[in-house]
């Protein structure tokens, strides 16, 4: 391990108050023995050292001037060639402070070129005392020189909110995917730490702790123990009890940031600490009997709430525009809810967002799990989706990625203009017998990453197979859509329809991609009416050979996941898939054999639209019809004559939502006509109808009818453009590259 150290002035006074400081090395020399630079300069008072090391992976630095723009950097060849972050391939940049002072961070950022290769990638993350936070995983900065040589590539990264350092902080970067040459890796420059300086040099750290009510009146807190000043380190557990007629939300930072909703939080005091326990109004959420929230905290409390107080009616939470972060998750304690972050128990609760795009619900997890980090779980019967997003960060590699965005454990779920987005099993539908139905969704991913068990009916929706490799640059490896675990051998039985894709899209962003594997049981999938983007059909095709050349001629994937005894073949039927122009590009014939131990090999491409007849939703759910219970209403004229806004509907609606450009303005009952508006904000109005899940329809703007062109304005969805139009002389609303009549049933 080589490394440079720097002794630190004692000139200045010893004590600091939450003073900011920054830490800065230009990286100009091409060594690690250059110096940091201190702002203020008093700074240097509270080092004990400044040092740069770098692993046995890596070999000694060197300067590189960049072709564009004369960037000198200190350039870390390779010593070893690696495909990911490993102890040995690391360069770090690391402060030690002196005994009472702490560092409390607040942003970073630096300047990264790759040298002499396309490909070079690297991680980092801060190092606080002797824990790790990632920042970025397979970073791929622009090149320094060459053809395709680059500005050089600036990097910042907010982490206010982040632990305070007591003993040494800084950053670490993992570099790999270079070729082993002298001239081949990776430079930074201009890296700076920014933060506040506290403690007295010598002295042991002692820090307050401040907790707030809001609103006051709200609750009551109960500090454990209750110290005027802690000594660092010191356990302390905070404890609320809401007044009556209040709804606790979470524990918030003086940034804003909701750190648990949980009613108890304990931590280890590192800091002067700021806490605030926050509630709402459970009157003022309602409106409509919908609850409204727009925070992480207010929609944890709804979910909470209904889960303690079932009930046999339909319940409704809306989620406002915003961003609905679950934050970093880890692996659940002894006793702790082993499916993730909220789960909802009970029947019957509708979960609205006011638009797909608008609403992202997520988490990063910092382990893979299938099972175990989807910021939400279904496990009650008829659970509604509509119009948000869910979404898990998790900072997947490649192989290791198990990391769910909805795990869904329910019966009768709908969702419907939703949108699911990881990498590896991004839906996991966990139900034996489940019956489950989404149309006009997304879904994103690389392996695998619609799974599980039930038979789950997809109607309209996009399929977009991402890059399965990203940390080796674009286009890398091979992507499988499904991968059923069907409990049931015939289609007949409970649980025995598997996974139904009806008029979906595909599109392809790797390498190559393949409609689906089995998983275990009698895996089934049919993919009906499929249609394909350009890409997609140029890269149908799966990697069964070990390595060797991909064969594009192979649409499903053989092989099972896992075996054993209750490991079958898939059935797999594939049927009128067809290209952007709807060219059919399903082969006439394609029989498979499968590797279970009975060998068995059959046709998988149905001739004819008879033999689709088992896989049409009537059919599928003979008792259930989704289809109708998640059909839009349409609002069929606005007008706005000074403060009053009305509108007239062509069917019942259990409410109205009213916007203006774009911005939530109130939920009305589905008997009212009319509302009075303020006359203040700018845009025009708009009034959606809500379906009898509570989902909100496209959105009719003011001075707009059902004789008017593009009286429908897109609401957000995830799947393109909303208009209205004349044919024929009746009202057609064409949405999602679909046709729908003025009651929103789909017309082809």
């Amino acid at each position: 391990m080589a490394a440079a150290l720097l002794a630190a002035s004692t000139a200045f006074s010893q004590t600091a108050n939450n003073d900011a400081a920054t830490v800065s090395w230009a990286m100009t020399s091409g060594t690690t023995t250059e110096a940091p630079s201190y702002d203020p300069t008093s700074t240097s008072q509270f080092i004990e050292k400044a040092e740069i090391t770098y692993g046995s992976g890596l070999k000694a630095p060197i300067s590189q001037t960049s072709q564009i723009g004369s960037i000198t950097q200190t350039m870390f060849p390779v010593s070893a060639k690696t495909s990911g972050a490993t102890d040995n391939n690391n360069a770090n940049f690391l402060i030690t402070l002196k005994e009472g002072i702490s560092f409390t961070p607040t942003k970073v950022s630096f300047k990264a070129y790759r040298w002499k290769t396309d490909k070079g990638n690297f991680d980092v993350a801060w190092v606080s005392d002797n824990t790790t936070k990632s920042l970025a995983s397979g970073v791929h900065p622009n090149r320094g020189a060459g053809s395709n040589a680059g500005e050089v590539s600036v990097y910042t990264y907010d982490i206010s909110g982040t632990a305070a350092s007591e003993k040494a902080f800084g950053l670490k970067f993992n570099i790999y995917n270079f070729d082993v040459a002298a001239d081949k890796g990776m430079s930074f420059g201009d890296i700076v730490i920014e933060g506040t300086l506290y403690g007295t040099v010598g002295q042991q750290l002692t820090y307050t702790l401040e907790v707030g009510v809001s609103p006051t009146g709200a609750g009551n807190i109960q500090i454990t123990p209750q110290q005027a000043e802690y000594v660092s380190g010191t356990e302390v557990t905070l404890t609320q009890q809401p007044a009556e007629g209040y709804i606790f939300t979470g524990w918030q930072t003086s940034t804003g940031k909701t750190l648990t909703t949980s009613d108890s939080y304990t931590f280890n005091i590192k800091g002067n600490t700021s806490l605030t326990a926050t509630y709402v109004s459970a009157e003022s959420l309602k409106t409509n009997d919908y609850v409204v929230v727009s925070n992480i905290g207010e929609l944890r409390a709804a979910i909470k709430t209904f889960n303690e107080n079932p009930s046999a009616l339909r319940r409704f939470i809306f989620l406002k525009n915003g961003d609905y972060d679950y934050g970093t998750y880890k692996n659940p304690e002894s006793g702790a809810d082993p499916y993730g972050r909220d789960t909802i128990k009970v029947d019957n609760v509708s979960l609205i967002g006011q638009s797909t795009n608008g609403v992202n619900v997520h988490i990063q997890p910092t382990m893979a799990s299938v099972s175990r980090t989807a910021p939400i779980v279904i496990t009650g019967t008829g659970t509604y989706l509509q119009d948000f997003t869910m979404q898990n960060n998790y900072a997947y590699g490649g192989n290791d990625g198990q990391a769910a965005a909805l795990m869904d454990k329910g019966h009768h779920t709908i969702g419907k203009n939703m949108s699911f987005i990881s990498r590896q099993d991004t839906y996991y539908s966990n139900t034996d017998n489940g019956q489950l139905y989404f149309e006009d969704s997304h879904f994103e991913g690389t392996v695998d990453f619609i799974c599980g068990r039930g038979d789950v009916f997809f109607n309209h929706c996009d399929l977009v197979c991402v890059n399965r490799y990203p940390k080796q640059g674009d286009n890398k490896g091979d992507t499988h859509i499904a991968a059923p675990y069907t409990i049931a051998e015939n289609y007949s039985d409970a649980g025995g329809h598997g996974y139904i894709f009806m008029n979906c899209s595909v599109d392809c962003q790797s390498q190559t991609w393949d409609f689906g594997r089995g998983w275990r049981g009698w895996p089934k999938a049919a993919f009906l009416n499929t249609r394909l983007t350009e890409q997609a059909k140029l890269r149908l095709g799966t990697d069964q050979t070990n390595g060797k050349a991909i064969d594009y001629t192979l649409r499903v994937g053989t092989k099972g996941i896992q075996t054993g005894s209750d490991s079958h073949y898939l059935q797999f039927y594939e049927y009128n898939t067809m290209d952007e122009q709807k060219n059919v590009v399903s082969p006439a014939s394609n029989v498979l054999e499968f590797t279970a131990s009975d060998k068995k090999s059959y046709e998988t491409i149905l001739k004819t639209e008879t033999e689709t007849e088992r896989f049409q939703l009537r059919n599928v759910y003979p008792d259930w019809a989704p289809d109708q219970e998640c059909k839009q209403i349409l609002v069929t004229s606005v007008e706005h004559n000074g403060s009053n806004l009305s509108w007239t509907t062509d069917a019942d609606a259990k409410a109205f939502l009213i916007e203006q450009a774009g911005e939530f303005v109130a939920i009305v009952d589905g008997t009212e006509s009319g509302y009075a508006v303020s006359a203040t904000g700018e845009g025009k109005f708009t009034v959606r109808a809500a379906n009898m899940m509570g989902g909100f329809g496209p959105a009719t703007e003011e001075g707009q009818s059902a004789t008017g062109i593009d009286g429908v304005k897109a609401n957000g969805n995830a799947n393109g453009n909303v208009n209205k139009v004349m044919e024929a002389g009746k009202l057609v609303i064409k949405k999602n590259g679909g046709k729908f009549n003025a009651a929103g049933q789909r017309l082809n």
